[in-house]
This record gives structure tokens, sequence and C-alpha cells, in this order.
């Protein structure tokens, strides 16, 4: 409810509009019946029909006040959900976009897409019924002192029905707020399943896994079935009362009511005006009841979306950023240490200096920490211990803006936006010219397969670049790093989906890219380490030797053992 009551004081402006033009709309509401009675009043009373007309013109003004009222309403009503629901959606994707990699580690795409997708609009349709919610409050206690005053007694037979909505009401939502929360957190795990299954589709047909994911999909819909029966009980336990109690109040006040016409002690126009006045009551009571027993799924949907926004990113700018002055690019590993949240530790005390305009290649076994240890450096990831400098700075010190402009990582496994090939290079570099764009091809050796395509730069490769090879997105991936023009270039074992022959063309021109850059190749092919100046050998977390790659193969036999067991350029 945070949320909901942050969003209404922010566009207060529009929620007052919106209910003004409910408000106008309950006042015509209210008054035409009163005017109707006068009607009846003066034409079963008067001798002639000179005051009729002057009150059915007063009718006529009284219906268009309410169409412009009903305008208002549902212009302003629509316009207060949708510009929260499009703000709400924009800042759902910028602070996704900042939480750091251990956030993403350990949350599903789908569970971000159902607070972006199904939360949301349920927030929407709470929002839209506001306005006409709080005019229908407003008109529940105009309408029932009218009708006291109508007849008091009438109007004591008439609010007998008030508890009894408001007991249903109330029964109704403490019923179903479990099953709102639930049926929220429900939805998005299928939605998980549903990404899941879209996403790794080549998987789950190459394996044969069709009937296996569609399992997983039906018992998440059953769960969901599970849950929306429970609320369909609950509504049609409840929903007939909102009929019922209504209609025996109203039957009641006719019988009471008919009694005292015969008696004189009202008239028929009075009459009929508190009958209409009584039916103009019923409705708002029955919207708003349905607003309240929906308003506990939104509540769950605007909770579940708060916990989003409220949750901190891990890494962010420091309050007094430094800026980076000029240097060579060099890194310095302090006694770093690393472990994840779980505790699990993957770095412990790793100290080297890589210097500036000089490349190191990071050799290891699968989890020994080769890639943490490269993705410290644009702080993907923050040290647990010690400290990563980048020319003298601590980068913990920098905007992330500032330290990521000037390193840029090449990752192993590649990732293609569904957009020109031109338009995947810019992606670091959008300012970037098309010869730039040229040249940053040429130098990944992607420029001559480039030319090939139907529309050459401009042709739009598939999602996730399904329409290229895997060598093929490589070097665009490559290239895309390299026009940014990094002081570190990190290339996260990022020839691995690479035959001998392209690896051979993309080494060669990575001499000239790595020529006075400082560069960090995460690898394990001998071939590529013998391009790099030194070599970083870490295992089980720790730093056990650092330098030239032939010097390393003579005098640290661990570090052959290693090479000897996941070079796999030898068996190609």
């Amino acid at each position: 409810m945070n949320l909901l009551g942050r969003l209404l004081n922010n566009y207060r402006a529009i929620a007052a509009r919106s209910i003004a033009g409910a408000l106008l709309w309950m006042a015509m509401i209210v008054t035409i019946p009163y005017l109707v009675g006068a009607v009846i009043d003066e034409a079963t009373t008067a001798e002639d029909m000179t005051m009729v007309w002057p009150i059915l013109i007063a009718i006529l003004v009284a219906g268009a006040i309410q169409a412009v009222g009903v305008a208002l309403r549902r212009y302003f009503g629509f316009k207060l959900s949708y510009r929260a629901e499009a703000d709400i959606r924009n800042r759902i994707f910028t602070h996704i976009q900042r939480m750091a990699f251990s956030f993403h580690d350990v949350t599903s795409t789908g569970e971000l897409m159902a607070r972006a997708s199904s939360d949301l609009s349920q927030l929407r349709l709470i929002l839209a019924m506001l306005p006409i919610t709080v005019a229908n409050l407003v008109m529940f206690l105009v309408v029932a002192i009218v009708l006291i005053i109508i007849d008091p007694v009438l109007g004591g037979v008439a609010a007998l029905m008030v508890p009894a909505l408001l007991f249903t009401s109330g029964r109704f939502a403490s019923k179903v707020v479990g099953y709102s929360f639930d049926l929220q957190e429900r939805l998005s795990e299928l939605s998980h399943v549903v990404e899941e299954s879209v996403s790794g589709i080549e998987v789950v047909k190459s394996y044969g896994q069709e009937a296996q994911q569609q399992g997983r999909l039906d018992e998440k819909a059953e769960v969901i079935f599970d849950s929306s029966m429970g609320m369909a009980r609950q509504r049609a336990i409840h929903r007939p009362l909102f009929e019922i109690i209504p209609a025996l109040g109203t039957v009641a006040v006719l019988a009471v009511g008919g009694i005292r016409v015969v008696d004189g002690q009202i008239t028929i126009g009075e009459f009929v005006a508190f009958t209409q006045y009584l039916a103009v009551m019923v409705l708002p009571l029955m919207i708003t009841g349905w607003f309240f027993a929906n308003l506990p799924r939104s509540a769950a949907a605007a909770s579940r979306i708060d916990m989003l926004l409220e949750t901190d990113p891990e890494i962010d700018d420091p309050a007094d950023p430094v800026v980076l002055p000029q240097g060579p690019g060099e890194v310095e590993f302090v006694d770093v240490s690393f472990a994840y949240p779980d505790g699990t530790t993957v770095l412990d005390g790793v100290s080297f200096t890589i210097e500036g305009g000089t490349s190191v290649g990071i050799v290891g076994v699968t989890g020994s920490g080769k890639s943490t240890l490269a993705h410290l450096i644009p702080r993907f990831y923050d040290v647990s211990a010690g400290a990563v400098l980048l020319d003298g700075v601590d980068v913990r010190e920098l905007s992330l803006d500032q330290l990521r402009h000037e390193v840029s990582v090449v990752f192993q496994e590649t990732f293609l936006f569904s957009a020109s090939v031109a338009a995947n290079i810019r992606v670091g570099a959008p300012m970037a010219t098309d010869d730039q764009v040229r040249s940053a091809a040429r130098l990944a050796r992607a420029h001559d397969f480039i030319c090939d395509m139907p529309d050459r730069y401009d042709t739009v490769v598939g999602e996730r670049g399904a329409t290229l090879s895997g060598g093929q997105r490589q070097r665009v991936s490559l290239a895309r790093g390299v026009v940014r023009d990094p002081r570190v270039l990190i290339l996260d074992d990022a020839t691995s989906s690479v035959d001998a022959v392209v690896e051979a063309e993309i080494q060669e021109a990575l001499r000239q890219v790595m020529s006075g850059r400082t560069t960090v190749i995460v690898a394990h092919r001998t071939s590529t380490l013998a391009i790099v100046d030194n070599v970083a050998f870490i295992e089980a977390g720790k730093l056990v030797a650092f330098g030239p790659h032939d010097e390393l193969l003579r005098s640290v036999t661990r570090y052959a053992e290693v090479l000897a067991t996941t070079d796999d350029s030898v068996n190609v």
C-alpha cells in the first residue's frame, strides 16, 4: 500500500481532476431523482404545467452536466492509471538495470517480467477505479442523508443494508487476501517457466524435452487454477449477497413506503424520488464492494513491485566519485578476496599487477575464479576484501559510467540484440561513426562476412543473433568491444566458440588491438596464451604463479598439467 500512496501523491493533480469529475457526476446523479420527484408532484397537484417545463429543462441540463462529469472522470482516471503504469514500468526497467550481477544471478527473468506485466496491470486496474470509488463513497453519504431528510422512517429501513453490505465486503476481502498474494507469486513462477522454455528452445527440442516442459507448465498452471478457484469460490459465496441484500432492502422500502403513501405521510413524488435514490445508493455500494474485493490482490501486486524497487543495488556509484586520471591502464589486484553471498569463497588473497599497455592471460581449471577475477575490474562484483586499482585509483571510488567506459568486456557467451549489425557493434559507443564501426569490424575480422550479408552493416540479425554462426557472433562481439577504444580490454574466453582458422585470424587482429592497450584474457587455449605478455595461474582461488607463458610451462608443473587437460586447440 505504500506504493499506492506514493503514486497518488505524485499524481495528485490528475487524481484530483478525475475525482472532481466523479463528484460532478455524483452530484447530478443525486440531483436528478429530486427533480423527477418534483415533476411528478407538480404534475399531479398543479392545475397547469407552467412549473413542469423549467424542471424538465433542469433535468436535461443535469443530464448534460452528468455526461461531462463522466467524461472527466473517465479521461483523468485512465490518465492516472496509464501514467502511473508507464512511469512505474520505466522505474522497474531502470532499477533492474542498476542491479548488480549478483542480483541477476539469483533472480529469474520470468519473475522480473511478472513484476512489469501482471503485477503492474493489477495495480493499474485499481488506480483506474479509485476516483469513482471515492465519488461513490461520497455519493453514499450524501444519498443516505437525503433519504433520511425525505423520510426518516424509510431512511432507517434503507440504512439496515449498510452494516450488512460492509460486513459482507470486509469478510470477502479477508478471505481473498491470502489467495491474492499466492496468485501473484504463482503467476511469477509461470512466467519464469515460459521464459526459460522459450529461451532454451534449442535444448528443449534437441533433447526431446517438450513433454517435460509442458509438464512443468501444467503443474504451475494447475496451482494458479487452484488459487484462482479459491478466489472464485469466495466470489460465488459473497457476490450474490451484494445482490440479495440490496434487493431485500428495496422490498422492505417498497412495502413500508407503500403504506406511508396510502396513509398520506409522504407524497407519491417523494416516494418515487426515494426509490430512485435507493437505486442510486445500491450501485455505488456494489461498485465499492468490488473495489475493496480487488484491493487485496492489487495490494499484493503493489507490495511485490515495492519490494523490487526498494531492493538497493549492491553495486552503485560512490557518493563523491573520483575522476580517473589519464594513465596507461595499469590494473593492480591488492590482496583480493571474493566470496558469494552463500559464503562460497572464490578468490583468496590474490595480488599481482598488470602494467599499462601489457597483456595478461588468466588460466585455471573450471571454477578456479578466472572470470570472477576479471569481472572485478569493471565492478560487476565488488571484492570481499582487498582492492582493485585502475591507474592507482580504487575502482569503487569511480562512477560506474566512467569505469565501464574505460573497461570493455567481451564475454564468452555472446549476446546480440535483434537489430542491425552496425547497431550491435555500436552498443558500447552509440556515437561511433560508420568508419569507426567498419574499422572495428575489420580488426575483429568480421568485415568480410558482414559485407556478404544481404544488407551488409544494415542487416538485422535474429533474436540473440540467431541468424549468425557462433564464430560470427563472437567476431561482432569483439568489434563491439574494440569500437569503444577502452583503456582496458577484457576477453572472457572470447575465442572459445570459433574454430582454429577463425581463431588465428582473430589473434592476428588482437595483436593489433592489444598493442599499447592493457588486455586481460581469460583463456584455456595454448594458442591464445602465446600472444600475451604474462600469465596469471589461478587455482583454488589463489594465485599460484605469474609470469611469461613459456617460463611457467618450464617451471610450474601444475600449470602444464592444467593446460594439457583444458586446452582443446590440440584437438582441432
